[in-house]
């Protein structure tokens, strides 16, 4: 009996050590926690990219924001858990956000569609934010270098971000990206719209680094830019969407969205939008790994097709000659009826 008491005192003795341990050792277990779960989002996360039901993934999103910003509570500096916090910010701002503010735009609901805007402006500033966090975690001087201007802002990125640490992609990209989409759902704000070519300038060092990075979106969104900014040259825009093109050898169906809503419209060319748009709607899974990113073009592609009469009139001018600016959306379109517009493709 003593023998066994001795034993059981030591066993005790050692479980007391094992769990005083990292309190001794200063560490924190619910850190620790969260830190273990960043490696099982990333393991998670092509469950979400790869999903074929578009409502329910809009479902689920803001859950999962809520749920990393609480983890962001306990290990802000983990990269892992900032950059999916980026993502899923701005996945839902855009996939789905925004297309209610367009559907209700299209019912003529414009009150309630400038509320959708505002969560809209709301979600990509904190995406901002974080992608700065991100940033910051690895070089200093945003703030700084943006107080300077925007030629000592390309200075400091030029010197910061080498071109052979891809990893600064991600920062660069998501920090450029949320900024312009805030500024597009400002438009009215001056204020925020003088800071576009900051934004820019961080997508443009991304695509430096890994023109790839996320499905080719860099270069997609410097297409859309270089088409719509004031006085965008047509001329100078058509290799930008040829970029695109390439780099994303065809399996980003946004690319093709996005063209015909600027691009093609700038132009007045509705062969093109419509074609670009049949083209989307008509594309198998073409890309397993970014499916939800391609339905939510396809969404798009349908509605902006049975829009083509507004975007595009059958009485419109021309395209502009060479090196000619982009002429302004028609104000009063035709009316033409659905048979027709059917025979356009």
């Amino acid at each position: 009996m003593n023998a066994f008491l001795v034993r059981l005192a030591a066993l005790l003795a050692l479980g007391t050590t094992v769990l005083a341990a990292p309190i001794l050792m200063g560490c924190d277990i619910t850190k620790m926690t969260a830190n273990g779960t960043s490696k099982l989002f990333v393991r998670a996360a092509p469950g979400l990219e790869q999903h074929w039901d578009y409502e329910l993934a809009g479902a689920a999103l803001p859950g999962n924001i809520v749920q990393m910003e609480g983890l962001l509570r306990v290990v802000p500096e983990n990269e892992i858990l900032v950059t999916n916090a980026i993502k899923l910010y701005t996945a839902y701002a855009y996939g789905w956000v925004e297309d209610t503010v367009e559907q209700l735009q299209a019912e003529n609901n414009y009150a309630e569609a400038e509320e959708q805007l505002t969560r809209a402006r709301y979600m990509y500033m904190r995406a901002r934010d974080l992608s700065k966090h991100l940033i910051a975690l690895e070089h200093e001087g945003f703030d700084e270098a943006y107080d300077g201007g925007l030629e000592e802002f390309e200075k400091w990125l030029d010197e910061e971000f080498e071109t052979d640490e891809p990893e600064d992609a991600a920062g660069l990209f998501f920090a450029g990206y949320s900024w312009a989409s805030y500024i597009n759902a400002s438009k009215s704000d001056m204020a925020a719209v003088a800071d576009l070519p900051f934004a820019v300038a961080l997508v443009e060092r991304s695509v430096e680094i890994d023109p790839s990075f996320f499905n080719g979106s860099g270069t997609v969104l410097l297409a859309v830019v270089g088409t719509s900014a004031p006085g965008a040259n047509l001329d100078e825009a058509g290799p930008l969407w040829e970029r695109a093109m390439e780099v994303t050898e065809g399996k980003n169906l946004l690319v093709k969205v996005n063209m015909a809503r600027t691009y093609a419209v700038k132009l007045q060319d509705r062969e093109m939008y419509i074609r670009l748009l049949t083209e989307v709607l008509e594309a198998g899974d073409i890309n397993p790994e970014a499916r939800l990113q391609n339905m939510i073009a396809k969404r798009r592609a349908e509605r902006y097709l049975a829009q083509v009469d507004q975007k595009i009139p059958r009485a419109a001018a021309p395209a502009p000659s060479a090196g000619g600016e982009a002429e302004p959306e028609a104000e009063e379109p035709e009316a033409d009826d659905a048979e027709e517009s059917s025979d356009e493709d």
